[in-house]
């Protein structure tokens, strides 16, 4: 049996600045502070497979 992961499956884009890794703040572009600049966020599943990546690497 295999199981088949998509990237969909691991990491969504992130909604605070819709991907684009920045946002404005008082008028001045920044990182966005809730994916730290990758434009995407972790799933749960996606966390699980880092933490045991992590873990056993």
């Amino acid at each position: 049996m295999s199981v088949i992961i998509s990237t969909d499956d691991l990491e969504h884009i992130c909604p605070n600045c819709n991907g684009t890794s920045h946002v404005t703040i008082e008028n001045e572009e920044k990182t966005c502070p809730k994916c730290d600049g990758k434009g995407v966020i972790l799933t749960a599943l996606g966390q699980t497979l880092l933490h045991f990546m992590k873990k056993h690497v």
